[in-house]
């Protein structure tokens, strides 16, 4: 019943926030965002190749005088192009007046392309329209949601400190969250920093099902519980920052109509080399066995002597929003042992534009 309210309810209110879309108020509120938009890019735009000039003449590639002549040019074309643009939106508005006056209000193919979508975050914060040319335009600053999952492979574990040792996990790590990528510079994709905030699960087995963790003092390690198990598992679930620095070789893309180019970032080869902070939020210990003919399952919460704080080097490489990542634990898994153990990580990485 309450799926069924909350359906009706989400229904209901994008019906009533389409049909605003349609109303004067809305359609004016648009027209007048468009002039603000004209105005800005116009104004942005001078202002980057003026100070490209002021560049040239610093490096004494040009002469003042030749600066001075190229700035006034620059100010004509950017002042025609704003005239011309706000006209036509002050000719739209005239229109759409005239409709309201004589009780016509209906959406044309031109007004459907501002109607909003039902789903529209990445729009809303990767990119924004140039109000002439009508070309999405990516910002400099975007933000992408990561899924990641892989192997987690135990290092140094065949001292026999740790009985058989542990498995490597086919999904034993996993990752979920969301980064910033800032451009550094206007012009181009290559250089970018990215950072974020991610979910991390680790999954550790042991090699001999019937092994599960104990802790003896400040040590932790393998014990053969005395039955046969079906299952024996630590999960770790931490909180982390991750920061790379990112190279985008994307190529700029050619628009036919307007004939100009623009960037799109993750359209080709990437690759991504940095690191990671975490913090340790919850650990326990999963068994499952069966005995009578029951199934019995049992979890243990405790922090087995393993680190709070934990980081280590990340890398990954691939091709448009799919990648190839790599992770290394600097902190060994168990504190005091005498027998220090590591995770490496290696999987398939997802950054959704």
């Amino acid at each position: 019943m309450k799926q069924t309210i909350l359906c009706i309810a989400v229904l209901c209110c994008t019906s009533y926030l389409m049909a605003q879309t349609n109303t004067f108020e809305a359609k004016a509120a648009i027209i007048a965002s468009r002039i603000d938009s004209i105005t800005s890019s116009e104004k942005r735009t001078l202002k980057k190749e003026i100070k490209k000039l002021d560049k040239k003449v610093e490096n004494k590639e040009i002469t003042l005088e030749s600066a001075v002549l190229e700035k006034k040019k620059l100010a004509a074309y950017h002042a025609d192009r704003i005239n011309s643009g706000v006209f036509s939106q002050e000719q739209k508005l005239q229109a759409l007046i005239q409709d309201k006056v004589s009780g016509k209000l209906e959406l044309n193919e031109d007004d459907n392309e501002w109607d909003t979508p039902l789903i529209s975050v990445f729009e809303e914060e990767n990119f924004y329209k140039d109000s002439i040319s009508g070309l999405k335009v990516e910002k400099r600053l975007t933000t992408q949601f990561v899924l990641a999952f892989g192997i987690n492979k135990i290092l140094n574990d065949n001292s026999g400190y740790y009985g058989n040792g542990f498995k490597s996990n086919l999904l034993g790590n996993s990752e979920l969250g969301f980064t910033f990528k800032y451009r550094f510079k206007e012009e181009t994709n290559f250089w970018n920093l990215k950072f974020g905030l991610s979910m991390m699960v680790d999954d550790i087995r042991p090699k001999n099902d019937n092994d599960i963790l104990v802790t003896n003092g400040d040590e932790t390690t393998y014990q053969d519980i005395g039955y046969d198990l079906k299952r024996s598992r630590l999960d770790n679930l931490s909180i982390g920052l991750p920061v790379h620095l990112e190279i985008d070789f994307s190529k700029p893309q050619y628009h036919k109509k307007t004939g100009k180019t623009y960037l799109r970032s993750q359209r080709g080869f990437r690759a991504g080399l940095g690191g990671y902070f975490s913090v340790r939020l919850h650990t326990s210990q999963f068994i499952r066995y069966k005995q009578d003919g029951s199934n019995f399952r049992l979890t243990e919460k405790d922090d087995f002597n393993m680190h709070t704080f934990n980081f280590g080097p990340s890398i990954y490489m691939g091709y448009r929003d799919v990648s190839l990542y790599v992770k290394y634990n600097v902190n060994p898994i168990f504190k005091n042992n005498p027998e220090d153990i590591n995770t490496l990580s290696i999987g398939l990485r997802f950054d959704i534009n």
